[in-house]
């Protein structure tokens, strides 16, 4: 273990120049990367549905397969869900502002 490599984390800027923060030309947008994010949710769920269909009919005997297919779908969905939650919490948070 190097332990070495931990001190130089110290040496890190505490503050990003605000032309670094900003996007570059061309790039996605908030919604795109939620649209993205929701179709390759959705993309796990039907692709996690399938393994257990075929399981279910004898095309396929691999249980490790399916299983595995359900628990990235599993995980995808719990991600997906704490991600809206904190878009949810933000939203309600600058609702509350006072202006």
């Amino acid at each position: 273990m190097n332990v070495g490599a931990v001190g130089s984390v110290g040496s890190l800027p505490l503050a990003m120049a605000p032309s670094a923060v900003q996007p570059p030309t061309g790039s996605q947008t908030f919604g795109d990367v939620l649209g993205k994010f929701i179709e390759d949710t959705n993309t796990q769920q039907l692709q996690a549905d399938q393994a257990v269909q075929r399981l279910a009919t004898g095309q396929s005997d691999s249980i490790p397969e399916t299983m595995l297919a359900l628990t990235q779908a599993d995980l995808s969905f719990r991600v997906f869900m704490e991600v809206r939650n904190k878009v949810i919490e933000a939203y309600q948070e600058v609702m509350r502002m006072q202006m």
